[in-house]
């Protein structure tokens, strides 16, 4: 979906951006954001809301979205930047949109908090750009959240989103990243199977941050673990966050603001045989079992 409105439609949610456009960030440090990141329909917006929890952080939702905030208009999907090039023309404009430097209806729609002096970035397009970011923010929280890529490709098949994949092969710096695998990577994007190009979008966006995140301060938040034994991994969160976690519980129980997408492509059921091609691509990116 676009970003332009029709006469109609901006008279029809004039309310709600007048409302969104109301509260003051009294911050604009890095160090007072909170990086929540994902492949889409992982989780983000779920664990960015038990973050807050207690409504005291602003939410700033996708502000790199390239359709969506002006800023953002010169980033791809999946973009890939060498950790090492921290001179690059990207680097002023993410510093600015992590820093919560946007005001915007799309990025703000979310926010509960009128006056905030913290704020959570939430984000699904920038998981290659965990390790640069890192690299230039030591002092950034990131908080990683990863989800079973069947589940998440059975989401996208349901959803009947576009898959994308070709703004991720035609990018040369991220492909530099799988050469060895190059023709593996080509052959299963031009088998043209909706599963399989799903979950060799997943692996594109995710294989890279999850081999740096053994060895960088990044918090990883699987989508399961949390779902099925919230107590340990909130612990885990929270201590990350340095900050309370009391009543975080409870809103993991709750569904997302983003839960609840109407099912265009239907109820989709994922057989042995596509469970295990996903199961060969992981291999294929040395992720192994993961998530």
């Amino acid at each position: 979906m676009g970003a332009d409105y029709n006469t109609a439609e901006k008279l029809k949610i004039a309310p709600e951006r007048l409302r969104a456009a109301c509260y003051l960030d009294l911050g604009h440090g890095i160090r007072d954001t909170t990086l929540v990141v994902s492949t889409g329909r992982s989780g983000s917006t779920w664990v960015a809301e038990v973050i807050n929890h207690r409504r005291d952080h602003r939410l700033v939702f996708e502000p790199f979205r390239s359709d969506r905030v002006r800023r953002a208009r010169a980033f791809k999907l999946g973009q890939y930047i060498d950790p090492a090039d921290q001179a690059h023309p990207l680097a002023r404009d993410v510093d600015a949109l992590l820093a919560g430097r946007v005001r915007n209806w799309w990025t703000d729609r979310q926010n509960p908090k009128r006056i905030a002096r913290r704020r959570i970035v939430k984000e699904i397009r920038i998981t290659n750009l965990i390790p640069w970011i890192r690299a230039r923010h030591p002092e950034l929280r990131i908080v990683y959240v990863v989800r079973d890529p069947v589940a998440v490709a059975r989401s996208w098949l349901e959803l009947d989103w576009s898959d994308g994949l070709d703004d991720f092969l035609a990018q040369d710096e991220l492909l530099a990243c799988f050469d060895g695998i190059s023709d593996h990577i080509t052959a299963v994007a031009q088998r043209g199977d909706r599963f399989e190009r799903l979950v060799l979008r997943w692996c594109l966006e995710n294989a890279i941050p999850l081999r740096a995140q053994v060895s960088s301060d990044v918090h990883l938040v699987e989508y399961e673990r949390l779902r099925d034994d919230p107590g340990p991994e909130l612990e885990h969160l929270f201590a990350y966050l340095g900050t309370p976690g009391d009543g975080a519980l409870e809103a993991v129980g709750r569904p997302s603001q983003t839960a609840d997408f109407p099912r265009r492509g239907g109820r989709v059921e994922i057989d042995e045989a596509r469970k295990r091609r996903a199961r060969e691509l992981l291999e294929l990116f040395e992720l192994g079992s993961r998530p």
